[in-house]
């Protein structure tokens, strides 16, 4: 299994909430003074709200956030059914905001950040009412599960446990487009002076006193360093079976399909720490959810 796992590493190598959303066409970066730009920073500011906004939806991954655990501990893994590992690569911008895509390629002087994530996980979801007032600001609403027909989109949560391994890195320069998918191209960019920064490896939901040896301690990007994070990113998962291992899932994810970055997610997560979500829920209430959604998608084609 440990084998297996390093193998799949190398290749991927009740109150309603309301949650403010850029206006159609809108980033989270438009100004809202009246101060008129530049023209050289018109342009700039207008390139990085199209990018921000088609950066925007997708998958999110968040810090651990509790839930409302509704079933003994010795049923948890049988409820978290799928297992993967994805990558984020997030753009920092200016002022630290950072927005997630797809795997890219790094620019010289920019800062980036790259997750990989192995989670063992069931998905979730909630109901998000989308309004606009007269001003043309839309607002997306968290509905409790009791108004859940009343919803315009269903959002996906991920709940699970698992790792993550996390590379806050800077691009110095680069002669040729560097892989931020690719950790392994990033221990070469490190060793040729290329990149500099650290990497971080963290449990979510996942404790012991097993586990604690195993976490190496932050370090500077290197192969060496990378290398030896897989190993203890392979050695943590073996344990997760282990009757002496503590599993406490999380929402450790989410699909953004509102757009508006981290306006959007930081609501989303006000709401879940005000709310956590219940798991497993009724079934009752995810069919409604899911009819619902299979709705929404009808009517608009």
């Amino acid at each position: 299994m440990r084998a297996l796992f390093l193998l799949v590493v190398v290749f991927a190598v009740s109150g309603c909430v309301s949650i403010p959303l850029p206006s159609a066409g809108q980033s989270d970066e438009t100004p809202t003074n009246s101060a008129v730009p530049s023209k050289g920073q018109n342009k700039a500011g207008s390139a990085q709200e199209g990018k921000n906004s088609a950066d925007n939806y997708g998958y999110h991954p968040l810090d651990p956030l509790p839930i409302d655990l509704r079933i003994p501990k010795s049923k948890i893994l049988d409820a978290l059914p799928d297992e993967t590992i994805r990558i984020a690569v997030g753009t920092v911008s200016a002022e630290g905001a950072i927005t997630f895509g797809p795997a890219k390629f790094g620019v010289s002087g920019s800062n980036y950040v790259v997750i990989l994530d192995y989670i063992k996980f069931g998905t979730d979801s909630f109901g998000v009412a989308v309004s606009s007032d007269s001003k043309g600001v839309r607002t997306a609403k968290v509905l409790p599960d009791s108004e859940v027909l009343k919803a315009d989109v269903v959002v996906p949560v991920y709940i699970g446990v698992g790792l993550r391994l996390t590379a806050n890195i800077l691009v110095k320069n680069v002669s040729a487009d560097l892989n931020l998918g690719s950790l392994f191209a990033l221990g070469v960019a490190a060793k040729a002076g290329q990149v500099s920064g650290t990497l971080v490896i963290q449990t979510l939901g996942v404790s012991g006193p097993e586990i604690s040896g195993l976490i190496p301690m932050p370090g500077e990007i290197s192969e060496s360093t990378i290398q030896n994070a897989i190993l203890a990113l392979a050695s943590i998962k073996a344990k997760i079976y282990d009757p002496k291992t503590l599993i406490t899932p999380r929402v450790v994810g989410v699909f953004n399909n509102l757009g508006g970055g981290d306006t959007t997610i930081n609501g989303v997560i006000s709401t879940l720490l005000q709310r956590p979500l219940p798991f497993p829920r009724s079934l009752k209430i995810v069919e409604k959810e899911t009819t619902k959604l299979a709705v929404n998608k009808t009517a608009k084609r």
